[in-house]
């Protein structure tokens, strides 16, 4: 006998082993047959009958069975309970218990329904999406459109106290003291009523397209309807809104503990809500709320709030916000603000934004706002904006900008540092490549510098280095940059010179002045890849011929860094001949006292 074989002999003996008890179980009394056949006999005559059939005993209370009643009945071959119930017509449970067959009550249900008819009571018409609920057992049910209702009430605890609520209308409550009065036909009076602005509040969560995707109409109409009412309780669990330990009444409850498996619809959380996809909430939040997916509140969160992909708060955040994609506020932030892709703080903030891509904050405030992409902010603002791309301060700020592209301001404070500034007023310093200003009160550093409102000139003088020289000056009196360049006119004396520097203007007389400059030159003298460097301090007095034009003239200090070069032949020898020397002790770098003189044409506009 090969293995396969003993193995479905032992298979077939298990089975036989668990079915044989089964049987024996299945044939207990409840199931032994009887044949009973009497007409106009007590009932005691007939239990007697099927006991001695079966070999068993009946248990029961005289109370509950009147042994003396006379009954007609036909059974053949039929089991003991069917026989039973044909008797006592399901009146009666029933209990084995060795021998003995115990005849109990049936348990009697607990539950039972409230029906009925919701009218208008000036037109008598049907209304719909009417709220009948109970305060106290927390169960509500809406009208249908022909204005009928059924309500399930697990409790017969009478009397039973229902409200029935509809926007536009007054409230209207009915008193159940029995399951006789299970059916009612209610007339309400509409009534105009201002919407209390605390309601428009809540149901602003339901309208955005995250409530009306995952609340049904239902939800969102018995809100509405029964908006003033809310009750504190200790947790809540649901599948889905609406499915769950509060039923429809979830979204006027809050709780301490609400834990959502799909996602979660209540009035608000004091304490911990966690949901595996979602929670709305219609009023505050207090501690904590987890969500995978996204949280949507229509008041304030006090605490943290952390979603997989998007929070959104209709009021204000005190606390910490943190998203896998955006982070939504509509008033105040004081706090923390961490998405990955957009964070909004709509009434200002006093702490710090910081997302992937794009931060916005309305009505200024104070702190730090940072993002991979690009900052906004309106209103006063205080503090540091850092972005990859690009800040915009629409309003005034006193704050430090630093980008990777683009700093703009309406009017700042501060500094700004990046590639390229703007600001329309600025009060503080702009440190890039190109900085640009309406007007500035402060200074400039870069390669190219626009004042609007400035002392910005161009410059045609002579100097000791070259008899011809061009200089951009860019900026304001305080402070200005400036792009020069020179070459000489004798042929035997060549040079070409250009450099950059910063200088500032003194006007103690209305027209007559002076300005002090440092530049930085290089001076070709035959090869491109051997220049030697020029220092130089120009101090000059100035006088204003007229509004644009303005001549200058003084004295200079150069240092001339050669480091060995030797000058070509044709080109100009440094140092000069001819001019006072100042010994420095090195052969590679010597210096003289020199001088400039020339015209300025001022087109900036003061």
């Amino acid at each position: 006998m090969n293995q396969n074989s003993i193995f479905r002999i032992v298979l077939r003996l298990a089975v036989i082993l668990v079915m044989v008890p089964c049987v024996s179980f299945a044939q207990q009394i409840l199931n032994k047959p009887v044949d009973i056949s009497v007409k106009g006999q007590p009932v005691s005559a007939v239990l007697k009958s099927m006991s001695e059939q079966g070999k068993f005993y009946f248990s029961y209370n005289s109370n509950l069975i009147a042994g003396d009643s006379l009954v007609t009945i036909t059974a053949t071959r039929q089991p003991v309970r069917q026989v039973l119930d044909q008797l006592f017509y399901n009146r009666f449970q029933y209990k084995e218990k060795g021998d003995y067959l115990i005849i109990l009550p049936v348990a009697r249900e607990k539950s039972f329904h409230v029906s009925g008819l919701i009218l208008d009571d000036e037109t008598g018409k049907p209304v719909d999406y009417a709220s009948v609920y109970s305060r106290q057992l927390l169960v509500s049910t809406l009208s249908e459109d022909d204005g009928g209702f059924r309500l399930r009430i697990k409790e017969r605890a009478f009397p039973i106290y229902l409200t029935v609520s509809k926007v536009g209308y007054g409230d209207t409550t009915m008193v159940i003291n029995s399951t006789e009065e299970s059916a009612r036909t209610m007339r309400i009076q509409p009534k105009a009523v201002d919407l209390d602005p605390l309601i428009v509040r809540y149901s602003e969560g339901e309208s955005t397209w995250l409530g009306r995707l995952f609340l049904s109409q239902r939800l969102r109409a018995q809100s509405r309807n029964i908006g003033r009412f809310f009750v504190s309780l200790p947790y809540q669990a649901s599948l889905t809104p609406g499915l769950g330990t509060h039923g429809r009444m979830s979204g006027q409850v809050v709780n301490k503990f609400s834990l959502n498996v799909a996602g979660g619809y209540t009035a608000g959380v004091n304490g911990v809500e966690i949901a595996g996809g979602f929670n709305i909430s219609k009023e505050n939040v207090r501690y904590v709320q987890l969500a995978g997916a996204f949280n949507v509140v229509s008041g304030h969160v006090n605490g943290v709030q952390i979603a997989g992909f998007s929070n959104n708060v209709l009021d204000s955040l005190h606390g910490v916000q943190i998203s896998g994609f955006s982070s939504m506020v509509r008033k105040r932030v004081d706090g923390v603000q961490v998405s990955g892709f957009l964070s909004r703080a709509g009434g200002g903030i006093a702490g710090a934004q910081i997302t992937g891509a794009i931060g916005l904050i309305r009505n200024g405030g104070h702190g730090a706002q940072i993002s991979g992409g690009y900052n906004q902010v309106r209103g006063v603002f205080e503090g540091v904006q850092i972005a990859g791309a690009a800040n915009n301060a629409r309003d005034s700020v006193r704050a430090t900008q630093i980008s990777g592209g683009l700093n703009m301001a309406r009017n700042i404070r501060g500094v700004q540092l990046a590639p390229f500034n703007y600001a329309k007023r600025m009060r503080g310093v702009q440190i890039g490549i190109v900085n640009i200003a309406d007007s500035s009160s402060g200074a400039s550093i870069g390669l190219f510098n626009i004042v609007r409102k400035s002392t910005s000139n161009i410059s045609v003088y002579a100097t000791d280095i070259a008899p011809l020289n061009v200089a951009w000056k860019m900026g304001t009196h305080k402070f200005y940059s400036l792009l020069m360049a020179g070459t000489g006119i004798n042929g035997n004396k060549k040079v070409q010179t250009f450099g950059a520097g910063f200088g500032r203007e003194f006007f103690p007389f209305k027209k007559a002045g002076f300005f002090v400059e440092i530049l930085n030159q290089n001076i070709y003298l035959g090869d491109w890849d051997k220049m030697p460097s020029l220092y130089r301090l120009q101090i000059a007095a100035t006088y204003k011929l007229s509004r644009h034009f303005m001549l200058f003239g003084g004295p200079s200090y150069s240092i001339y860094d050669h480091d060995g070069i030797e000058t070509k032949k044709g080109y100009k020898q440094f140092p000069p001949s001819g001019y006072p020397k100042i010994d420095l002790r090195s052969q590679k770098v010597s210096s003289w006292i020199g001088w400039q003189a020339g015209i300025s044409w001022r087109y900036g506009k003061l």
